[in-house]
This record gives C-alpha cells, structure tokens and sequence, in this order.
C-alpha cells in the first residue's frame, strides 16, 4: 500500500495493523476514521483484514451461512472490545442491501460492495463511540483481562548444564567458554561461532521454549533453526567432521547449511525425533513432532530429505512440496505448503481442522490448558488468524459460526455447545 497523507499525518499499512489489534491511540483512531470515511479508502482496510486479522469465511458444509449483520457485530465487538453491540441491529435495518449470504474466500467471499458499506458503518460507529466518556476505561479494563500470544522466549543449557533465560539476557555475547561463543542478537536471535578449534563434539547444547515461547538459533554450522511454541533442539557445540545429527522436540524449521569436508563431499546433517531420523544435504524443511500429536509430519520446502521410521525402518524419499507423516505408518502426500508453514509467517491457518487440533495449536502458542468434550472435539473448522491477536480474538472467530461457545476462565478455555 501506498502511504496517503493526511494534514501532515500519514495512514500506513503499519498504523492500520495497530488500529485493527486496538493499539492506536485516541488521535490515532480519529486519524483512522476520518480515512476510513472515504468509500475508496474501505477497501484498504477490507484487504489488510482479510490477510492480516479476520477468520476467513470458508467454513464447513455442515456450517450454516452467516448474515452480514453477524459479521458486522461480531468485527466491531472484535476490533474495538466496546462491549455491547445492539448499534448492529440498526446497520442491518439501514443496510438492507447487504444480508447476501457470506461465502468462502476463493469460493464464497463476502462481496466487495458490501464490505466496503459495512466498514463504512463500522467506521462511524467506532468514532461516535469513542467520544463516550467510558470508551477508553471500558477499553483498559478489557486490556487487562486479555491473554497475549506468544514471544521471544527460551531457556538456552549449556554443557557443564547450567542455564541461560535468553528472554532476560542482555544482547551481545552471552557465552565465551569451552572455544565456543554465543551472542544474542536485537532480532531475538541465538547465533554460535568457534573462538577457537578446542571445542569438543561431546559437549551438547540445547535451547527449548516454554508454552508461549519461540525462538531462532544459527547452529555452529551456519544451519538455521526457528523453534515453535514448547520446542527443544539439543546440539553439539562444534559438529563431528563425518556426519551433523540434532535432535529435536515440538516444531522446528529448519535451513540446513552445505557444508563440505576437505575432499569436497558433503557433509550430511540428520535431525532425530521419537518417531524418525530425517537425513538432509542442504535443504529447508518443517517438523512437527509433538508429543501430543498422532503423527510427525515433515513438510519439505526445497531441496531433498530421506526419512527413515524409527518403529520400522521403513525409508523415503521426500520431494519438494511433498510432506510425509510418520506415525504407525509412513504416509506421503502433496502439502500445503500455506498451512503448515503458517506460524513462521505469524497465522495460524487452518482447512477443515478438528477443533481438538486446533485448540492444541492454541493452548501452545498462548500458554493455556483447555477443557472441551470429545464429541465437539471433531468439529472442523477453516479459518486464518494473525498469531499476534489476543486469545480472546482467536476465540471469537472460532466461535462466530455458532456452533460451539468458547469461554475463558483465567488461563483455560472451557468449550461447550
């Protein structure tokens, strides 16, 4: 997007971002709905919503339709937390002309004229509710019961096991012992580089994130690994010159380096889970490998991995674009690519997941436990939501279609029908 200046302010994708995670400030939000007061303008923020904060209307086929007044009520409880929202009846009655039924995005996407009508309304409705003397203490009431996403949080253990909370470590070099060192870098980053050649191939670290963490290391061979939410990766602090291994929890990605030995052969890196070794050159692939997980599922980006089942010893192949579960069986099929590689672009997606596998994914990510019946469990649902909304965001977007309430009590949340 353009910037377009207003007086001497300017509206950016940036300062629209804040507006729709409710972090503007007051003159902000006015700079905002004077913007928004334009037709033209609507649909700037129709398209930044659509890929950066809305759940995406493509829903499964045993999920009734939802009316636009629906969605008109349920984005401005969502986007600005003011509470009740009985100024929506009055939309519908005055905007009759919209209550075509929603649709999935690439097969039923909400028509374009009637969003930018309805975000027109939104964008009066928001600012006349601003000028109410309790908008901004309702607002920092509701901010102070939210439970945040994630962020940039590991415990680094070194070799002799002691311990480094890389979230309260100053930036700059954090280790220099054992001919090996380790800085922290301002973009929340773990890089390692040899002092000097005494570094023993015995000696292990390891990084892992809490519940609510992640984290990204650059290995002692240039290899690079992003850790999800409750991760671990353990590693030597200098690789063995015939082969590099590391074992790992959770969900890494990861960009292997290509690294050659003296005789100009490659040196091969293998990644070791409870249910696979996956053997690589240089290539980037994702692992899902969580405990709670049916499944390992490898999804492979470029590149080529051999995986070989722990259970069986059963080995494939794995191409581009391709990606394998490993469970009891080996299964391999075409990926996607947008889904599983969604949290290291910051979304969760989802197509037609069960509820209990996406609650899993968001008890993760924001540091929840989570109480639903297994017969709601199997629910699908599709949807994309930024993972740097708050949990009551998320929740609601699940809970729009109206078939299940997702309610949240201190740091659980409690599903019921």
């Amino acid at each position: 997007m353009k910037e377009q200046i207003m007086g001497e302010q300017m509206i950016t994708n940036e300062l629209l971002k804040r507006y729709l995670q409710g972090k503007c400030t007051l003159a902000e939000k006015k700079l905002v709905a004077d913007f928004l007061a334009d037709p033209d303008h609507t649909a700037v923020l129709h398209r930044l919503m659509e890929t950066e904060t809305t759940f995406l209307w493509d829903r499964p086929e045993e999920v009734e339709p939802i009316d636009a007044a629906k969605i008109c009520e349920w984005q401005l409880r969502l986007k600005e937390r003011i509470g009740p929202v009985q100024p929506m009846v009055q939309a519908e009655e005055t905007q009759p002309q919209v209550k075509s039924k929603i649709v999935a995005i690439g097969k039923r996407t909400i028509r374009y004229v009637a969003a930018a009508v309805l975000f027109v309304v939104l964008a009066g409705l928001i600012w006349s509710l601003m000028q109410r003397d309790d908008f901004k203490e309702n607002q920092t009431a509701d901010l102070k019961k939210e439970i945040v996403p994630g962020s940039e949080k590991a415990i680094l253990k070194l070799a002799d096991g002691s311990t480094i909370s890389l979230s309260d470590a100053a930036n700059g070099n954090i280790v220099d012992r054992g001919g090996v060192k380790v800085k922290k870098t301002a973009e929340g980053e773990i890089v390692y580089a040899a002092s000097n050649r005494n570094a023993s191939p015995q000696s292990y670290n390891s990084i892992s994130t809490p519940n609510g963490g992640q984290y990204r290391v650059t290995l002692p061979d240039g290899s690079k690994a992003w850790l999800n939410a409750a991760s671990s990766l353990t590693y030597p602090v200098e690789f063995e010159k015939k082969e590099r291994r590391v074992k790992m929890t959770g969900e890494v990605y990861f960009e292997i380096a290509k690294v050659s030995n003296k005789k100009n052969e490659h040196i091969p890196f293998f990644v070791e889970t409870n249910k696979q070794v996956i053997q690589v050159l240089g290539t980037t692939f994702n692992v899902n490998a969580y405990a709670n997980e049916p499944d390992d599922c490898t999804t492979l980006v470029e590149g080529s991995v051999r995986l070989i089942a722990a259970h069986s010893g059963k080995s494939e192949l794995l191409k581009p674009g391709q990606q394998a579960l490993v469970g009891k069986n080996m299964q391999l099929s075409e990926a996607d690519m947008q889904q599983n590689l969604a949290w290291i672009n910051g979304y969760f997606i989802f197509r037609r997941e069960e509820l209990g596998s996406i609650l899993r994914k968001i008890a993760r990510w924001y540091d929840v436990t989570v109480e639903c019946p297994p017969e709601l469990s199997t629910m699908k649902f599709t949807g994309k939501v930024s993972r740097s909304q708050s949990l009551s965001a998320v929740t609601e977007m699940i809970a729009s279609i109206d078939k299940v309430k997702l309610e949240i009590k201190e740091r659980r949340i409690i599903v019921k029908k």
